[in-house]
């Protein structure tokens, strides 16, 4: 996905007022561990471009904080973390 697109699915999400906070943090969290699935892959891939993965995470953590969700998840914590 385009880093820009990105900025604006999640921009969409947030400004949805027909979807219930508690769903917004679904799609969110959804959305977050595919970003970590990618920028895991390019740690082990020379074939992938993570140029934007890291920037793609962050974007996300932001915006779950915005919906005060709780971000903190096993792997970030782990030794396995990426």
């Amino acid at each position: 996905m385009a880093h820009q697109d990105l900025k604006t699915d999640i921009q969409n999400i947030l400004d949805d007022d027909m979807l219930p906070r508690d769903e917004k943090i679904k799609l969110l969290e959804t959305m977050r561990v595919n970003a970590r699935s990618e920028m895991r892959a390019a740690t082990e891939s020379a074939m992938v471009d993570d140029n934007e993965t890291g920037d793609d995470l962050a974007l996300l953590d932001r915006a779950l904080e915005t919906l005060s969700a709780d971000t903190a998840s096993i792997e970030d914590g782990g030794a396995a973390t990426l």
